[in-house]
């Protein structure tokens, strides 16, 4: 039996109406914009739409990483299976937390940070599912070096999986608040994984901003791509890797060009999703406002700053998800990073071009120290994950 697993639940939709023509798209009715309320309490929920309609999430609470499905694209879930024994999961400062991955042969793929504490060293861990979230496979250290920090992974459907984050290694960086690059592989769908590398970057040094979270995504041509905030010269702007999945090869595409000079750490890393014809969206944090761009078919480029239609201060925590509609729903933060406080999640609908369609929507006031997240279900429209509630 399917229930929610902190009880009675919601699913509201803010809008539902509207007739556009919209760039790369059809006219007739825009996508509905709903919100499926995270679970209580729970910290950075992750989710993933496999290809079977099945609604994947993970969460953090109480140090603990958490694992919930839905067959009913979020209508009801299972009841929480918990993925980690230690309870020693990093949740902190809104970013950190357990990271999802579904490859195509359905393994489900989970990697998370140790809880910082003085004089702890922390690694980064992995674990699987193979009976479909009913129970994870003991933990697995990905990492050889503690004080890791930013990982990420990324599965195919042919049991390829790469993880990844950053850890201060030796020689030392002389920039202020950046790290290394690292990685580890599996070929067989995560049973073992081989030991953990630097990456390799064939046009840029792999330095990475110290505390800012990364995204890793595989696409279907056997390709991984790895969205990061640099540390080059203390430019803190956006960079995405590209490479074999397979290999630790990469080229690097910049996503902005804000020459961000700063010699310490936002700590706002980017989200990075596939549109539904294979494009890149990619969505960051500059200057403490937050835009999303979008790259060529073939993976090469990437064009538009697009901008929030108010430009406020302290913008946060920003992910873009498309449709097949051509629509783009654009979601973001205002407030504070920090784990004290409240902050209110926003979202906007734009064009593929990055034209604003007037429509837009205040989702209601969260805690600090997490962050909200979005898919699109089966039936085209948009669904915010989050912890906020309407404001009375």
């Amino acid at each position: 039996m399917n229930n929610h697993p902190h009880g009675a639940r919601r699913l509201f939709s803010i809008v539902t109406l509207g007739s556009l023509m919209l760039a790369g798209g059809f006219p007739g009715a825009a996508a509905a914009v709903k919100v499926l309320p995270a679970p209580a309490r729970c910290l950075v929920p992750e989710v993933a739409m496999d290809a079977q309609g099945i609604l994947h999430l993970v969460y953090g609470l109480d140090h603990h990483a958490c694992y919930v499905r839905s067959t009913d694209q979020g209508a009801t879930f299972t009841k929480p299976v918990r993925i980690d024994s230690s309870g020693q999961v990093e949740t902190r400062m809104g970013e950190r937390g357990p990271k999802l991955a579904v490859g195509g042969d359905g393994v489900i793929h989970v990697v998370w940070v140790d809880e910082w504490a003085p004089g702890v060293k922390t690694y980064v861990r992995y674990a699987r599912s193979l009976d479909g979230g009913k129970s994870f496979a003991p933990l697995q250290t990905l990492s050889s070096m503690s004080g890791v920090d930013g990982a990420t992974l990324a599965a195919d459907g042919r049991g390829h999986v790469a993880a990844f984050w950053h850890v201060m290694a030796e020689p030392k960086p002389e920039v202020k608040s950046a790290t290394w690059l690292h990685t580890a592989r599996s070929s067989d769908r995560g049973a073992a994984f081989g030991p953990c590398e630097k990456v390799v970057v064939t046009n840029l040094p792999g330095l990475a901003c110290s505390m800012c979270m990364m995204r890793a995504r595989a696409d279907v041509d056997g390709n991984v791509c790895l969205a990061f905030r640099g540390a080059r010269d203390s430019i803190r702007d956006i960079y995405v890797l590209k490479g074999p999945i397979a290999g630790n090869r990469f080229t690097a595409l910049r996503v902005n060009q804000d020459h961000w000079n700063i010699d310490y750490c936002p700590m706002c890393g980017p989200e990075l999703t596939f549109t539904p014809d294979g494009r890149l969206l990619c969505a960051f944090m500059s200057r403490q406002r937050v835009y999303w761009a979008i790259s060529d078919p073939a993976l090469t480029s990437f064009r538009l700053h697009v901008a929030t239609p108010a430009g406020q201060d302290n913008e946060i925590y920003p992910s873009a998800h498309a449709n097949r509609r051509g629509e783009v729903l654009f979601l973001w933060q205002v407030g504070p990073m920090a784990t004290q406080g409240s902050a209110t999640v926003r979202w906007m609908r734009y064009t593929l071009d990055g034209q604003p369609v007037g429509e837009s929507g205040l989702v209601g006031r969260s805690f600090a120290g997490t962050k909200s997240t979005a898919f699109v279900d089966n039936n085209g429209d948009f669904q915010i994950v989050t912890t906020a509630a309407p404001e009375n």
